[in-house]
This record gives C-alpha cells, structure tokens and sequence, in this order.
C-alpha cells in the first residue's frame, strides 16, 4: 500500500488522528465547520508536532512531517492545508530560538495548542511570500498595525497571527518585518474571500487590521541600527521556513493525489503499465521530498541554495501530481467521475497547490540563476580542460610540421 508508510508515522506522531479522520469520511470532514477540523488539531495534539522537545512539542523531523502531511492530506485536504500554515510559521520561529519571544511562543503552543495562521502572502497575480500590505506605525511600547491580508487559513480558529508587516522609514523606503499577534480582544475582522467549496473547511478569509496594538518584544523589524549578523539570522530563519513550506505544500498535495489513485486500486482490469505510470510519479515525488526533507534536517538552516533546491522539489512534485491525477481519473472513469463528489472533489484540490506561493513564473529567474551558478564551476574546468587540450593539439601539430 503506498500511503502505508505515511499511515505508520503519523500514528507513531499523532497517535489515533488517523482512525479518526477515516471514522468521519472525506466529504463529511471537507464539508464540516472549520472549528471542527481545529478542535481535532488541539486533541490529537498537532500544533506541537514540529516544535522541539525542549519546548515541550513533539520533536518531529521534516521526514517525518512530510509522511504526516501526506497521509493526512488523503484523508482531509482542508486539515493538511491548515497544518502546513501553522507549521510553515512554526518552523520559522524555532529558527529563532534564543529569542525570548520566541521562546515563549513556542512554549505556549505546545502546552496549550495554540494554533497559529500564517498571513504573509498575499491572493494575487505577482505577489511575494512576503508582501506586506499590512502597515506598522510606532507607538507608545509598540507598533500599531493597519490593513488587510487575505487569503488567511483558520481565520475564525487560530489563537496567534504571524503577520507579515511593512513599516515606511523617514527617507521613504520600506522595511519589512513580522508581528506575533494574539487574537483575544485584539481589534481584527474576518472578511468573506474564498467563495468555492473546494478546502472551504480550511477556513480561508480575510483580516482586517484596525490600529491593532503589537508590543515591542512581539516584533521583529529591521532598523538601520542592526548590524549584518542580526540581518544574516534573521534571513536565515525566513529562508528555513520557506523551505519547509514548499516541501509541507508537496507533502500535502501529493496526498491529495494518492488518495484518488488509492481508489483506482479498488478497479478491476487496470493495465499494470498505467499503475506502474502511477507508481512511478507518486512515489519518485515522495523520495524527492523525503530526500530534500533529510537534507535540511542536516544542515538545520538554510540558505538561498537550499530554498532553490527546495523550490525544485515542490515543481517536480506539482508536476508529478498533475501527471498522475489526470491519468488515475481517466482511467477512473466517466461513472466514477459523475456518480460521487469524492472524485472531482480529489482532483480540483490537488490542482490548489499551483496557487501556493512561489509560482512557477516567479521563481523562474531564480532557478535559472541557481542553475548557471552551479554550472559555472564546471564550465570554468571544461574550459581549463579544453584550452589545455587545444595546446597539446597544437604543440603535437607542432612538432609534425616540423
């Protein structure tokens, strides 16, 4: 069984999640009332699942939060797409560790469950991760911040908000920089915004920030005061988060396609070459995050070569979904696709992943930077070596025409 080993680790993690997503039923779980999805979340303990033991949290490595997400992403896509925000912002924030806010806030979700939601990108054509469109000010001990971020998983649910923020400096440049805000009683509204029934249940809308109060331990925003070391963490630390995002985005929608595959596995007479097609995309997409997922492991940061490695990963593993999802619904069928919303239902949310930031036209000039720098090494030394041989060649002519 392909999702088996993904099955294994998420109730060696998350002991019983699994038996209760099954025990609701795919629909009835992507149809339910977000608070429910959350409230599994808090029981089965997930917030904690990436957050390091000496915080309190379950310690999980990326490895094994890519098996996670995967098997859950088949059972509940809207649950997969929630866990992937929250820990998107989480992973950010053990890479400050040492920083009492920090600190506090790790703490303070694995004890209790906080469920945390990321509002950085934002729902538009040509839009970065980071795009701030909420503004700061400074104020007595704090900042106060104003705007709107949308779209916003757990928009009704979450307890704590990592905003991306924008403050305009005196010389009329823009810093950029992000804000821990805690809902209880702060001044935020929800907005209508995803308006389709594919992961309504992930609860997507929009904030509205109204001179939202942040104190100043809560912030953290470059100023011209902080030198290149402070500069280099805190980039460190985004570029971390970034990779685990794309590698939690892949996991999530390679469940997503799995588990419509998993129902042509249940069809009689399917030709082995097709399964073996299939085979071939989901699980070569599955070692490609799994093998991405133990590198940063390894090195515990990152840097900009690894978040363009793992911006490869998450494209090889988009176009393996895409691949696999047509072909497991062709050869599904015409009656499967009209007699149930399971299998429509699989194949328009395992399309979402093209909307998850960066997208590919974005990240192309990137990547191609990324690919002529790694090549420049090796093309230096095939010119050395070609030069090299172009003079013997001619010392040897040489020594003929003599």
């Amino acid at each position: 069984m392909p999702l088996q080993s993904a099955l294994d680790a998420t109730e060696h993690r998350l002991p019983g999640l699994i038996a209760a997503l099954r025990a609701r039923g795919l629909m009835n779980l992507e149809n339910a009332d977000p608070a429910e999805l959350c409230a599994l979340l808090r029981e089965y303990r997930a917030a904690g699942l990436i957050i390091p033991q000496r915080f309190g949290g379950i310690g999980a490595s990326p490895a094994e939060t890519v098996e996670i997400l995967r098997a859950v992403g088949a059972l509940c896509p809207s649950l997969a797409v929630m866990m992937t925000m929250h820990h998107h912002t989480i992973a950010t924030v053990v890479q400050l560790g040492g920083i009492a806010a920090a600190d506090e806030l790790l703490q303070g979700v694995a004890a209790y469950q906080l469920l945390v939601a990321s509002a950085f990108a934002e729902g538009k054509p040509g839009s970065g991760i980071f795009n701030a469109s909420v503004k700061v000010r400074p104020a007595d001990g704090g900042y106060l911040l104003s705007g709107t971020k949308k779209p916003c998983t757990m928009s009704h649910h979450m307890d704590v908000i990592a905003v991306g923020v924008a403050r305009e400096q005196d010389d009329g440049s823009t810093v950029e920089g992000f804000a821990v805000v805690f809902t209880d009683g702060s001044p935020i509204s929800r907005q209508p915004f995803w308006n389709t029934h594919v992961l309504r249940a992930a609860d997507s809308n929009a904030l509205v920030f109204d001179n939202v109060f942040v104190p100043d331990e809560r912030m953290l925003l470059p100023n011209a005061d902080d030198d290149l070391e402070v500069a280099a963490f805190a980039q460190r630390a985004s570029l971390a988060g970034l990779c685990w995002f794309q590698l939690m985005v892949g996991a999530t929608y390679l469940g997503v396609a799995s588990a419509l595959v998993e129902r042509l596995l249940t069809k009689r007479n399917v030709d082995d070459f097709q399964l073996a097609q299939l085979a071939i995309e989901l699980e070569g997409a599955h070692q490609a995050l799994i093998g991405s997922a133990r590198e940063l492991e390894e090195d515990g940061s990152a840097d900009e070569n690894a978040y363009n490695k793992a911006l490869c990963t998450r494209f090889l593993v988009q176009g393996a979904i895409e691949r696999a999802t047509n072909l497991a619904v062709e050869l599904l069928g015409g009656m499967a696709f009209i007699s149930s919303d399971e299998v429509p239902y699989l194949l328009a949310a395992s399309r979402a992943i093209c909307f998850h930031p960066i997208s590919r036209t974005a990240a192309a000039p990137m990547l191609a930077q990324f690919l002529r720098e790694s090549a420049e090494p090796a093309a230096m030394a095939q010119g050395a070596s070609a030069t090299g041989v172009i003079a013997s060649t001619a010392d040897e002519g040489d020594r003929i025409a003599a």
